[in-house]
């Protein structure tokens, strides 16, 4: 049922929507609407413009996001999971999650900043009640292939992965098992990895592992990123742990 709190009303009026949002499926499709209208790179040649356009954009994801929160609705049933024919676990309940940082490391970017074509990729895999927190390119920012074909998306809940295959694999927080950062500084890297280092500058002395509860490996991250990218998503991961299970 949607929320007649004097925020959402404000919130409805941010994203254009009637006094009371019909629907969750209407805060949706009125998020994406403004999120393309408002978008701060349709205005690269505008530098006033851009920035109206930069703070406008953030109302949007703000108001998104607790619009979504307060328009209740039945917890769903576990579902089948197209990439190992499980069953998912639902969503835990939101908890504080830790803020994700890159700096400007390229092919990454943190919420609320997701370029359009970010977002486009992010609705494909993101659903209700969780929230898109990071997305990190591994195609080395294109220059070995085209953007979105491999890359990581973070969430509230959980961490959603395309692999070079194609495959998307996805690890709820509360399947998380051990998260390594392994230095392998003693192992010889191959050609390829010291053109890669010498041309683009893309380190990979450290080996990113993520297990699932259950001591099985889910994902591992060696030379799709760089150094700093794997510490990154490393320290959000082990703070995730530390989040209480439900």
């Amino acid at each position: 049922m949607p929320c007649a709190c004097e925020r959402c009303l404000r919130h409805s009026q941010t994203l254009g929507l009637p006094a009371k949002p019909p629907s969750k499926g209407a805060i949706r499709k009125a998020y994406k609407g403004s999120a393309k209208l408002w978008h701060p790179d349709r205005f690269e040649g505008n530098p006033v413009k851009r920035l109206e356009a930069e703070e406008h954009f953030k109302q949007i994801q703000v108001a998104y996001r607790e619009l979504w929160e307060h328009c209740e609705k039945p917890a769903k049933k576990p579902v089948e999971s197209a990439a190992h024919g499980a069953r998912e676990k639902p969503p835990a309940p939101m908890h504080a999650r830790p803020a994700i940082f890159f700096g400007d490391a390229p092919g990454c970017f943190s919420f609320p900043y997701f370029p359009s074509r970010v977002l486009n990729v992010i609705v494909e895999h993101v659903q209700d009640p969780e929230w898109a927190l990071a997305f990190v390119d591994l195609t080395m920012t294109g220059v070995r292939k085209e953007f979105g074909s491999q890359y990581i998306i973070l969430t509230s809940h959980r961490m959603i992965v395309r692999d070079a295959m194609n495959v998307v694999s996805l690890l709820w927080y509360t399947d998380l098992g051990e998260v390594l950062f392994v230095d392998q500084q003693e192992k010889r890297s191959s050609i390829w990895e010291r053109i890669v280092e010498r041309v683009w500058g893309i380190k990979h002395r450290y080996l990113l592992q993520i297990n699932r509860l259950n001591g099985t490996s889910f994902y591992s991250i060696a030379g799709q990123a760089h150094d700093n990218i794997k510490k990154v998503i490393y320290n959000f991961l082990v703070q995730m742990k530390q989040q209480p299970r439900q």
